[in-house]
């Protein structure tokens, strides 16, 4: 059986930070997205807000060429920790594999 890792958000963008390079020549490119919305939890509906990291490597950072502050979106990838040491080891990203501008 394979594992299933994929997550699909809608939200504005909140913060793009420009590109920067990894040591191994990579372009990465991180952008922070601000999701709300009401869900059902248990047949009551519920408020949720998420702010969650994503990041954009390599070809994928051209996705993000047109994007601005505040601009809202659909964002599908699979999610992975920020980092391994610290706090990170705690935190997820979502690593992007489609982004579409909503309008």
């Amino acid at each position: 059986m394979s594992e299933r890792n994929h997550c699909e958000l809608t939200g504005i963008v909140v913060t793009l930070e420009k590109v920067a390079v990894t040591p191994g020549g990579v372009p990465r490119q991180r952008l922070w997205l601000e999701h709300r919305s009401r869900q059902l939890e248990d047949g009551h509906p519920r408020e949720v807000q998420a702010r969650i990291g994503l990041v954009l490597a390599g070809g994928k950072t051209a996705l993000a060429k047109h994007l601005k502050e505040g601009q809202r979106v659909r964002v599908g990838g699979f999610l992975s920790r920020a980092g391994y040491k610290g706090e990170a080891r705690d935190r997820l990203q979502l690593i992007v594999e489609t982004l579409e501008p909503l309008d």
